[in-house]
């Protein structure tokens, strides 16, 4: 049976970690790991590793680190509709489709963000009462996303190589060379990757979410109680793009 607080409260602690870097980011990786970890080890040892370094990293480099990744690199580029469609008339059609579901919903997008930032649709999910929408959502748009921001060069069909030039070309020679310690790689002027480890998390426990079922994590999970924790795009998805609600 589905926890609906737990997986709701699972979404808000992903989109809070994928949020520019904000005071008790410690807190909620760590809340977060704990959620995961008895059904999914590999999932919140990532978590871990990232929370270590979140605990060690003064909050100014920690912006500078999630700019590097996100901000810097194409292959990380927070936003969905980017990645499926790429700069084409479709991702305005995606975004237009996702403020429909938002206004529909009662959920108001934080600050200035594009509806189809990263974090912005995690916030949505863990309020959408809709199965249905969640799944859809999930399955179509975000699985899709978190396989490419998570894909190395080595695994691209060689007709998409030229999307992954330049900066993104190194995304995925960093995966292998970071320093746990900084969240820089070597070699890569500086490039930050520690952030990968979010992203991996996420794509291992919304898989079986995609697959029609409840996230591994979620399946015997509680959301533990205060204090417990201690701290190729224009054919991807055509529903989601389409969808007017």
């Amino acid at each position: 049976m589905v926890n609906d607080a737990a997986q709701s409260r699972l979404f808000q602690l992903f989109a809070q970690m994928l949020h520019y870097p904000q005071p008790g980011l410690a807190s909620a990786v760590g809340e977060c790991a704990v959620l995961v970890s008895p059904s999914n080890q590999e999932a919140g040892a990532l978590l871990g590793e990232f929370q270590v370094f979140v605990e060690k990293t003064p909050y100014g480099k920690l912006e500078e680190v999630f700019s590097g990744a996100f901000d810097l690199d194409a292959a990380c580029y927070p936003y969905v509709g980017y990645h499926l469609f790429g700069e084409s008339y479709k991702r305005s059609v995606f975004m237009l489709g996702l403020k429909e579901r938002y206004r529909a919903s009662g959920f108001e997008i934080p600050g200035n963000e594009l509806p189809d930032h990263l974090a912005v649709i995690l916030g949505f999910l863990a309020l959408c009462n809709d199965p249905a929408e969640s799944e859809e959502l999930v399955q179509e748009a975000l699985l899709p996303t978190l396989e490419r921001m998570t894909r190395k060069p080595e695994d691209d069909p060689p007709e998409q190589s030229a999307d992954l030039s330049g900066p993104a070309a190194a995304h995925g020679a960093d995966l292998e060379t970071a320093k746990p310690d900084t969240g820089e790689s070597p070699g890569t002027g500086g490039r930050r990757i520690i952030y990968y480890k979010v992203l991996q998390a996420l794509h291992l426990v919304l898989t079986p979410m995609g697959n029609g079922g409840t996230p591994a994590a979620l399946e015997s999970a509680t959301v533990p109680a205060y204090g417990e924790c201690g701290g190729c795009h224009s054919d991807c998805t055509p529903a989601v793009a389409e969808h007017q609600c």
